[in-house]
Protein backbone atom coordinates (compact mmCIF):
# COMPACT_ATOMS: atom_id res chain seq x y z
CA UNK A 1 0.00 0.00 0.00
CA UNK A 2 2.82 2.15 0.89
CA UNK A 3 4.68 1.71 -2.34
CA UNK A 4 1.25 2.34 -4.87
CA UNK A 5 0.93 5.75 -2.56
CA UNK A 6 4.33 6.80 -3.22
CA UNK A 7 4.13 6.16 -6.78
CA UNK A 8 0.78 7.77 -6.88
CA UNK A 9 2.77 10.99 -5.63
CA UNK A 10 5.18 10.40 -7.94
CA UNK A 11 2.96 10.64 -10.97
CA UNK A 12 0.98 13.08 -9.45
CA UNK A 13 3.03 15.72 -9.45
CA UNK A 14 2.93 16.97 -13.03
CA UNK A 15 -0.57 16.94 -12.56
CA UNK A 16 0.04 19.34 -9.46
CA UNK A 17 2.54 21.77 -11.36
CA UNK A 18 -0.27 21.76 -14.29
CA UNK A 19 -3.31 22.60 -11.69
CA UNK A 20 -0.89 25.43 -10.17
CA UNK A 21 -0.46 26.65 -13.43
CA UNK A 22 -4.55 26.41 -13.96
CA UNK A 23 -4.81 27.93 -10.54
CA UNK A 24 -3.22 31.04 -12.02
CA UNK A 25 -4.82 31.21 -14.83
CA UNK A 26 -8.08 31.49 -12.73
CA UNK A 27 -6.62 34.12 -10.54
CA UNK A 28 -9.68 33.38 -7.47
CA UNK A 29 -10.62 30.07 -8.49
CA UNK A 30 -13.52 28.35 -7.02
CA UNK A 31 -13.78 24.91 -5.30
CA UNK A 32 -16.26 23.73 -8.61
CA UNK A 33 -13.32 24.70 -10.76
CA UNK A 34 -10.56 22.58 -8.49
CA UNK A 35 -13.12 19.79 -8.86
CA UNK A 36 -13.10 20.20 -12.57
CA UNK A 37 -9.25 20.44 -12.77
CA UNK A 38 -9.62 17.16 -10.39
CA UNK A 39 -11.73 15.23 -11.70
CA UNK A 40 -10.03 15.25 -15.25
CA UNK A 41 -6.58 14.87 -14.42
CA UNK A 42 -7.41 11.81 -12.13
CA UNK A 43 -9.58 9.73 -14.46
CA UNK A 44 -6.46 10.47 -17.46
CA UNK A 45 -4.20 8.94 -14.99
CA UNK A 46 -6.56 5.97 -14.39
CA UNK A 47 -6.84 6.17 -17.98
CA UNK A 48 -3.54 5.64 -19.04
CA UNK A 49 -2.52 3.55 -16.20
CA UNK A 50 -5.03 1.30 -17.25
CA UNK A 51 -4.31 1.36 -21.14
CA UNK A 52 -0.52 0.38 -20.38
CA UNK A 53 -1.43 -2.02 -18.06
CA UNK A 54 -3.02 -3.72 -20.42
CA UNK A 55 -0.69 -2.92 -23.49
CA UNK A 56 1.87 -4.70 -20.96
CA UNK A 57 -0.12 -7.33 -20.75
CA UNK A 58 -0.74 -7.95 -24.41
CA UNK A 59 3.20 -8.03 -25.18
CA UNK A 60 4.29 -9.69 -21.96
CA UNK A 61 4.26 -12.76 -23.92
CA UNK A 62 6.79 -11.38 -26.29
CA UNK A 63 9.39 -10.02 -24.04
CA UNK A 64 9.55 -11.94 -20.50
CA UNK A 65 12.74 -12.01 -20.57
CA UNK A 66 13.48 -8.09 -20.98
CA UNK A 67 10.11 -6.72 -19.05
CA UNK A 68 12.63 -5.21 -15.69
CA UNK A 69 14.88 -3.42 -18.61
CA UNK A 70 11.75 -2.06 -20.17
CA UNK A 71 10.25 -1.22 -17.39
CA UNK A 72 13.71 0.65 -16.10
CA UNK A 73 14.17 2.14 -19.24
CA UNK A 74 10.71 3.24 -20.22
CA UNK A 75 10.59 5.44 -16.12
CA UNK A 76 14.31 6.41 -16.82
CA UNK A 77 13.00 7.73 -19.87
CA UNK A 78 10.26 9.80 -18.48
CA UNK A 79 12.26 10.58 -15.07
CA UNK A 80 14.87 12.54 -17.14
CA UNK A 81 12.40 14.07 -19.66
CA UNK A 82 10.14 15.57 -15.84
CA UNK A 83 13.81 16.33 -14.73
CA UNK A 84 14.99 18.02 -18.10
CA UNK A 85 12.40 20.67 -18.14
CA UNK A 86 12.20 21.01 -14.31
CA UNK A 87 15.93 22.30 -14.66
CA UNK A 88 15.27 24.38 -18.00
CA UNK A 89 12.57 26.37 -16.36
CA UNK A 90 10.04 25.26 -18.60
CA UNK A 91 7.12 28.17 -17.38
CA UNK A 92 3.46 26.41 -17.00
CA UNK A 93 1.35 26.92 -19.66
CA UNK A 94 -1.36 29.66 -19.84
CA UNK A 95 -4.40 28.56 -21.46
CA UNK A 96 -8.11 29.03 -21.65
CA UNK A 97 -9.67 26.57 -19.69
CA UNK A 98 -12.13 24.57 -21.58
CA UNK A 99 -12.94 20.70 -21.70
CA UNK A 100 -10.85 20.18 -24.09
CA UNK A 101 -8.00 22.43 -23.11
CA UNK A 102 -7.97 20.37 -19.73
CA UNK A 103 -8.43 16.68 -21.39
CA UNK A 104 -5.15 18.32 -23.17
CA UNK A 105 -3.16 18.74 -19.93
CA UNK A 106 -4.47 15.59 -17.96
CA UNK A 107 -3.38 13.88 -21.43
CA UNK A 108 -0.07 15.17 -21.27
CA UNK A 109 0.38 14.64 -18.08
CA UNK A 110 -0.53 11.11 -17.66
CA UNK A 111 1.70 9.90 -20.39
CA UNK A 112 4.30 8.37 -17.34
CA UNK A 113 1.12 6.91 -15.87
CA UNK A 114 0.68 5.05 -19.31
CA UNK A 115 4.16 3.94 -18.71
CA UNK A 116 3.69 2.53 -15.51
CA UNK A 117 0.88 0.70 -16.89
CA UNK A 118 2.99 -1.17 -19.17
CA UNK A 119 5.74 -2.05 -16.92
CA UNK A 120 2.80 -3.66 -14.53
CA UNK A 121 1.08 -5.09 -17.70
CA UNK A 122 4.87 -6.86 -18.64
CA UNK A 123 5.40 -7.65 -14.95
CA UNK A 124 1.87 -9.34 -14.30
CA UNK A 125 1.27 -6.96 -11.17
CA UNK A 126 -1.97 -6.99 -10.15
CA UNK A 127 -2.83 -3.24 -10.72
CA UNK A 128 -6.28 -2.49 -9.80
CA UNK A 129 -5.87 -1.13 -6.14
CA UNK A 130 -2.89 1.01 -7.01
CA UNK A 131 -5.10 2.18 -10.45
CA UNK A 132 -7.44 3.56 -8.10
CA UNK A 133 -5.08 5.50 -5.71
CA UNK A 134 -3.30 6.84 -8.51
CA UNK A 135 -6.67 8.69 -9.41
CA UNK A 136 -7.56 9.65 -6.06
CA UNK A 137 -4.04 10.91 -5.41
CA UNK A 138 -4.08 12.87 -8.78
CA UNK A 139 -7.55 14.34 -7.88
CA UNK A 140 -6.64 15.42 -4.34
CA UNK A 141 -2.96 16.96 -5.80
CA UNK A 142 -4.79 18.79 -8.55
CA UNK A 143 -7.86 19.92 -6.44
CA UNK A 144 -5.66 21.55 -4.05
CA UNK A 145 -2.75 22.83 -6.74
CA UNK A 146 -5.57 24.35 -8.39
CA UNK A 147 -6.79 26.15 -4.81
CA UNK A 148 -2.59 26.80 -4.18
CA UNK A 149 -1.86 28.03 -7.55
CA UNK A 150 -2.49 31.63 -7.71
CA UNK A 151 -0.06 31.59 -4.75
CA UNK A 152 2.88 29.33 -5.29
CA UNK A 153 2.07 27.36 -8.45
CA UNK A 154 5.15 29.77 -10.54
CA UNK A 155 7.64 29.34 -7.31
CA UNK A 156 7.33 25.42 -6.98
CA UNK A 157 6.28 23.76 -10.05
CA UNK A 158 9.81 23.25 -11.38
CA UNK A 159 10.47 21.73 -7.75
CA UNK A 160 7.84 19.62 -7.71
CA UNK A 161 8.66 18.15 -11.14
CA UNK A 162 12.03 17.65 -10.16
CA UNK A 163 10.28 15.90 -7.23
CA UNK A 164 8.12 13.82 -9.36
CA UNK A 165 11.23 12.46 -11.71
CA UNK A 166 13.58 11.60 -8.46
CA UNK A 167 10.16 9.46 -7.46
CA UNK A 168 10.17 7.44 -10.75
CA UNK A 169 14.02 6.80 -11.28
CA UNK A 170 13.92 5.76 -8.17
CA UNK A 171 10.48 3.35 -8.73
CA UNK A 172 12.10 2.10 -11.98
CA UNK A 173 15.05 1.28 -10.14
CA UNK A 174 13.51 -0.92 -7.45
CA UNK A 175 11.74 -2.83 -10.34
CA UNK A 176 14.84 -3.72 -12.30
CA UNK A 177 17.20 -4.62 -8.55
CA UNK A 178 14.35 -6.91 -7.63
CA UNK A 179 14.13 -8.57 -11.04
CA UNK A 180 17.86 -8.83 -11.21
CA UNK A 181 18.21 -10.08 -7.49
CA UNK A 182 15.43 -12.72 -7.56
Amino acid sequence: MLSAISLAVGLSVDSLAAAMAAGVVLRRPQVSDAARVGAIFGCCQMGLTLLGVWVGAALSRVVNDWDHWIAFALLLMVSGQMAIQAVRGVPPHTVRLTWMALLAMGVGTSIDAGVVGIGFGLAKIEAGMTVAIIGIVTFVFSFFGVLCGCRIGRRVGGVAQLLGSVVLAVIGTRILMTHLAG
